[in-house]
């Protein structure tokens, strides 16, 4: 007796207990609550890579699970996109536990704005300030989402002051995945909780999560990049602060553009 199978249509034997062109079972049952909670369930524990077991190994082993991933073991771990998404999902979700800001007024806040006669000059610095207070506002509540946009960035630091070895930019894109997930999820579960309950300036868990990208970034590309002289550990460290400075620079400069512009000035 021959069965179908319902994946990708392939004739099969009885005997078949799962199909040899696509893997999937051969014999299924209708759906039910128990296969969508085993799944899931699977799906962030399943002991050859689940997401559990991937940052358990990025924190023990830290470098060592991208130059593996990279080099083959592509089953055994965790993807590397789907972590990094997984993560940012993860901290939206944390940063809407925050209290929303309340908007300012900017005239209370600079009351030497009413003195500006022209008109047109003190709506434009109204609007300027504006921006500022959004742009606050965003880079403290947001601000690993800003980190999430300097994955490209910091990959070609890397790449740049590594382009010798044996990784292309795409390789070591696929690294920075896995190593600012790590930090993100860090600020998430760690930093940002702790700034709720205790109530310290953003500016304050900001700065944190500097100083653990900058730590576990020269970890990471250490053993990524299987160095071992104190040396090579040095110019991880100092390849670590040339990224984050980039990439500083890179977004101050266009919030600088934003607030003095609203970006309306490349238009002209």
């Amino acid at each position: 007796m021959e069965f179908i199978c319902k994946n990708c249509q392939t004739s099969n034997l009885e005997i078949n207990v799962y199909c040899p062109q696509c893997s999937q079972k051969i014999q299924l049952h209708r759906l039910t609550f128990h296969d969508i909670l085993h799944e899931a369930i699977h799906y962030f524990t399943h002991a050859d890579k689940g997401v559990f077991q991937l940052v358990r190994d990025l924190i023990i082993k830290r470098g060592i699970i991208a130059r593996e991933y990279i080099e083959g073991k592509r089953k055994k771990y965790f993807p590397p996109l789907s972590f990094f998404m997984l993560i940012a999902t993860v901290f939206v979700f944390m940063a809407t536990l925050g209290e929303p800001k309340e908007t300012k007024n900017v005239l209370e806040i600079h009351p030497e704005l009413t003195k500006i006669t022209d008109s047109a000059k003190k709506q434009a610095t109204i609007n300027m300030y504006e921006r500022a207070e959004n742009v606050m506002h965003f880079t403290t509540k947001y601000s690993n989402l800003m980190a999430m946009c300097s994955l490209p960035l910091t990959a070609l630091v890397f790449w740049l002051f590594y382009r010798k070895g044996k990784y292309n930019y795409i390789e070591h894109l696929v690294a920075g995945m896995y190593m600012l997930g790590i930090c993100i999820l860090i600020y998430a579960l760690i930093i940002l909780p702790l700034s709720y309950i205790f109530k310290f300036s953003n500016n304050y868990a900001v700065g944190l999560f500097f100083i653990v990208q900058l730590i576990y970034f020269a970890v990471f590309y250490f053993g990524f990049l299987a160095k071992t002289t104190k040396l090579q550990f040095s110019k991880a460290v100092g390849v670590s602060i040339v990224s984050l400075a980039v990439w500083v620079l890179f977004s101050g400069s266009l919030i600088r553009l934003y607030i003095t512009t609203g970006f309306w000035g490349l238009l002209h």
